[in-house]
C-alpha cells in the first residue's frame, strides 16, 4: 500500500462525508461509518497507530506466464515502500518510494525513476495508513458511498474516493464483517494508464492487527495472485528503503 505528523483523529478518520440518497426506504451508512467499522474490525485505530513499519513476505503467482516469485514488501511511516520480487532464472525486480523518489529496477528494462503524474500519484497513495484501509480526509476532495453492490462474491459497500492529487478510485467494504475487500484504481505507468482491480481476502491476526493474507489482482489483462505467509511489525530498518546504486546514479544532484 503509507503520518504521525497529523493528529490521530485527522489521520485515522474521515471527517468530511457526502451522504448518499436513500435506497428505497433504507439509507446507506455514511462513508465515515463504513471506514470506522473496518478500522474496528482490523483491531482499532490505536493498534494501527502503534505501528511504525510492516514487512510482508510470501509468494506471487502469474499463472498465465508460468511465473512464481518470492515476494517481500516493506512499508514504513510516513510514506516509504520497497518491494522485491525474486523470479527463478530471471533475478530480482525491485520497486520503491523513499518519501521523495519513486523508482524501479529490473533485469529486462534496467533502472528508472518515476516522473510526472506517475510520481505524483505514487506519492499521494503511499501513506502508511492506507496500507490498512485507513484514509486521511485531508488528502481527498470527497469520500462518498456510491451503492450497496455485489463484489468478489459478496455484498459490499462501494465507496468513491476522489483525491486532491491523482485519479479517483473505488474501495469496497464487506457488508457482513466490515473488512475492506477490494479496490479499483487507475495506475499511470510507462505503458500508459492501467486499470487495476485488487480483491483482498483471508484476513488473519498478526499481533494486535488483522491483515489480508491474499490479494488477487487483475491488471492489463494479467491475473496476479499474492499470498503472504509472514507479516511482522516495527522491525523494518531505514536501509530497506535506500536506493540501489544503479537507481541512485540516475538521480540528479
Amino acid at each position: 500500500m503509507k503520518q504521525l505528523t497529523r493528529a490521530l483523529v485527522a489521520a485515522f478518520t474521515v471527517t468530511t462525508i457526502t451522504l448518499p440518497a436513500a435506497v428505497g426506504a433504507q439509507a446507506l451508512p455514511s462513508a465515515k461509518e463504513i471506514i470506522d467499522r473496518h478500522v474496528q474490525a482490523i483491531g482499532g485505530a490505536a493498534a494501527v497507530s502503534a505501528l511504525t513499519s510492516v514487512q510482508q513476505k510470501g509468494q506471487l503467482e502469474l499463472a498465465a506466464m508460468g511465473i512464481s516469485a518470492e515476494l517481500s514488501v516493506s512499508t514504513a511511516r510516513p510514506n516509504k515502500m520497497a518491494m522485491t520480487m525474486t523470479i527463478p532464472g530471471l533475478g530480482e525486480i525491485q520497486q520503491g518510494f523513499n518519501g521523495e523518489i519513486g523508482w524501479e529496477n529490473n533485469p529486462m528494462q534496467g533502472p528508472r525513476l518515476a516522473e510526472g503524474e506517475e510520481l505524483a500519484t505514487r506519492k499521494a497513495q503511499s501513506g502508511f495508513g492506507e496500507s490498512f484501509g485507513i484514509f486521511d480526509a485531508a488528502d481527498f476532495t470527497s469520500i462518498e458511498v456510491v451503492e450497496k453492490t455485489q463484489y468478489a462474491g459478496e455484498e459490499a459497500y462501494k465507496v468513491k474516493m476522489v483525491r486532491k492529487v491523482g485519479r479517483p478510485s473505488f474501495e469496497y467494504f464487506s457488508v457482513a464483517n466490515g473488512f475492506r475487500i477490494g479496490t479499483q484504481s487507475t495506475a499511470v505507468s510507462p505503458m500508459g494508464e492501467i486499470e487495476i482491480n485488487a480483491v483482498m481476502s483471508d484476513y488473519k491476526q498478526f499481533g494486535t492487527v488483522k491483515m489480508p493474507t491474499k490479494m488477487a489482482q487483475s491488471q492489463a489483462g494479467n491475473d496476479i495472485t499474492m499470498t503472504f505467509s509472514d507479516i511482522t511489525f516495527n522491525a523494518v530498518k531505514d536501509e530497506a528503503f535506500a536506493l540501489p546504486p544503479a537507481v541512485k546514479a540516475l538521480v540528479k544532484p
